[in-house]
This record gives C-alpha cells, structure tokens and sequence, in this order.
C-alpha cells in the first residue's frame, strides 16, 4: 500500500470542537477569508502552541492558514504569524500571496510552504516560480482540470494537494457581504459569519461565508479515487471550514475508508453508507467542479447521481 495524506481545515476551537480528527492526517488550521473570525488560530496567535501540540499528540500534522488576500496593512502581522507558526512547530504554513512567501523565505525558511487555493496555480511554470521560491506543495486552482494538475505537479516536480471534497473556493473579497457597515462597528461582525448564507439565482446556488464565496454543491471526487491513484495523487483535502462537526467527521471517515481502499488495488466500488453519508450532508447537491474540463456545477458519476436536488 502507498501512502497518503488527508488535510481539513478547521477555522477555530468552535470548528475543532466536537470533530473527530482521526481520519484525518492533518489539520489546516485558521481561516485564509478574514482575520476578524471568532478564534481564528491565524489571528488568535496565543492558541497555537496549545493547537499544535495536541495535534502532535495526536499523531496529526498542523498547518497555518494565512491571509489569501492580505494588504500593508496585514504584513505586520502576517510576518507575526510566521514568527509564531514556527514556534508553536507548525508543520507548514499555507500561503495564498507570493509577498507572504517572500517573507517566509526571507526569515531563513522556518517552516514549510505550501501554496493554497489562491495562489493562482495554473500551470508548471507557475508552481516551479513557487517551488524555486521555498514551496514544498501547491494546489491547483479550482479550474484546473485532473489531466492538468497531473501534469503541473509532473512538470514543475512538487507535490500537488487536491479538493476531493467540500466547497469549491471560487473566490475572496476585501469588504464582507453579510455587513451593512465597516466591520470594526457593525454590531453583527463577526457572529454573521457564524450563520450559513445562501446566494440563488435560476439554477445556481453560492454560499457565502462573508468575505469568501464558495461553490452551493460540494465537490465530490469519491467515485474517482482509483483514477487519482492512478494519477500519481497523494494529498487529498476535505475543505471544513464553515462546516458541522459531524460533516467533518462523517466525511473524513467515508474518504479515510476509501481512499484506503483504492490506494489496496484490487477492485472499488462505492459503499452505501458512504453514499448515505454524503447525501446527507449535501443538501444542494454534489458536482466535480472543473476537474473533468465540464461546469463547475455538473456531476459525473453513477452511484451519486441522485444526490443532485434542482435549486
């Protein structure tokens, strides 16, 4: 059997709460949309030693969100959070911004790099500027199809982390929808994000988590597992961030038991009661994102097709 790695992300000690972390390998920790989250461990810089080593404890790998989308004025403090990660032993810091990456690279490289969802990964040449500038992993971006992200972690010769289930980050911004004034004095800042936000028009559905907008279906690549393998994949993310305690667990449990299963060979088929725990934490319905070069929004498979409820 060949290794493999499964990362979800957890935003807070309010997310971490209640989850079962055991079919996990290791745990992105904070959140990349807006430094303002209740218990952001990426803000709350005093609570990652305390994260960290339970994590350890736990046979887990800690990894630290950064800002996806920081400004002047943040690189104060992002520099503060790499100065921090890599005193609490975070295993890596997930960076988003080739300026964060600068300062990670000029601070003697204290801590791993890997490149997240919003580092605009598209191509080889891309992750190899990346790799050559201290990063160990990237994640393609969500348009990148699976022929090409094989290809883009072949050529550029860097491990490449792949969404195999959650909501499909589309996109960040500065000023956060669910607020009606600044955030330093709307009275609904930062429980607003707490809340779950639908935006629907016609057949589509978003959701909106303030100042990040996500994709309404949830990736699903759980039929495809044997073809990752085959892809030369090995670190697979369940995106948990916004999520319930039990869809990280019960989602983290059904690809933990898959993807052990299609790393054994042999023959794959999808459980039923893999199948019943993904429909039920799928109330808008399923899809696989760009990864077959079709609409975000379309799922290709058979045993999950029903899982697909017009909005």
């Amino acid at each position: 059997m060949h290794g493999f790695e499964l990362v979800v992300s957890a935003a807070s000690p309010g997310e971490l709460e209640g989850t079962d972390l055991s079919p996990y390998d290791a745990v992105c920790l904070g959140s990349p949309y807006c430094r303002r989250v209740e218990g952001n461990y990426a803000e709350a810089l005093d609570l990652l030693p305390a994260v960290v080593s339970r994590l350890h404890a736990a046979g887990k790998r800690a990894y630290v969100a950064t800002p996806a989308v920081p400004r002047e004025a943040d690189l104060p403090h992002v520099s503060r959070l790499v100065d921090a990660a890599a005193a609490a032993g975070a295993d890596a810091l997930e960076i988003h911004n080739m300026g964060v990456l600068r300062i990670v690279r000029e601070k003697g490289r204290p801590v791993a790099a890997h490149m997240g969802a919003y580092a605009n990964v598209y191509t080889h040449l891309a992750a190899g500027i990346m790799r050559d500038s201290g990063a160990v992993r990237v994640r393609p971006n969500a348009e990148v199809a699976l022929e090409e992200m094989a290809i883009l972690s072949r050529e550029a010769s860097v491990e490449a982390e792949l969404l195999v289930h959650g909501k499909i980050p589309l996109g960040v911004t500065d000023r956060c929808f669910l607020l009606t004034e600044p955030e330093e004095s709307d009275p609904k800042c930062p429980s607003a994000c707490a809340e779950v936000h639908w935006l629907t028009t016609r057949q589509w559905v978003l959701k909106t988590v303030g100042k990040g907008i996500l994709s309404g279906r949830d990736m699903c690549l759980l039929e495809h597992l044997p073809r990752l393998v085959r892809d030369g994949f090995r670190v697979f993310r369940v995106e948990g961030l916004y999520e319930t305690a039990a869809y990280r667990s019960e989602i983290g449990a059904v690809y933990r038991e898959a993807l052990s299963r299609a790393f054994a060979g042999g023959s794959f088929a999808v459980e039923e009661r893999w199948a019943a725990a993904v429909r039920r934490h799928a109330p808008r319905g399923l899809c696989n994102g760009y990864c077959f070069g079709t609409a975000g929004r379309k799922y290709i498979g058979t045993v999950l097709q029903d899982a697909n409820p017009e909005v």
